[in-house]
């Protein structure tokens, strides 16, 4: 699986969803597997800091970066840019949700 960057003001940051992005976000968030698939359908402010830094966490280590945000820190780059929720949140179900078979053809 392969990274993906998001931009925010000048500088960008490698993001990818995979079972260690999954691991983080579970133990920061302190929610299991099972409630992942209901994440989206009201995700509380400190989830969505969880997934988004559980995202740039996992990039940083799949791009051999050093990575030393915490969730405060996601919250300063959230009041730079609101739509970093929005922008891991599509990463965040795109590496999980696989093309039907209509998709395909």
């Amino acid at each position: 699986m392969d990274t993906n960057l998001i931009k925010v003001g000048e500088k960008t940051y490698p993001v990818k969803y995979g079972f260690n992005a999954l691991r983080l976000f579970c133990n920061a968030s302190g929610i299991g597997l099972q409630e992942l698939e209901k994440i989206g359908e009201n995700i509380s402010i400190d989830h969505a800091i969880n997934l988004v830094w559980a995202g740039m966490k996992d990039g940083a280590r799949a791009e051999k970066q050093a990575f030393d945000l915490d969730a405060d820190d996601i919250a300063d780059l959230l009041d730079e840019d609101m739509s970093i929720i929005q922008q891991c949140m599509e990463l965040f179900v795109a590496s999980f949700v696989k093309p039907g078979a209509e998709e395909k053809k």
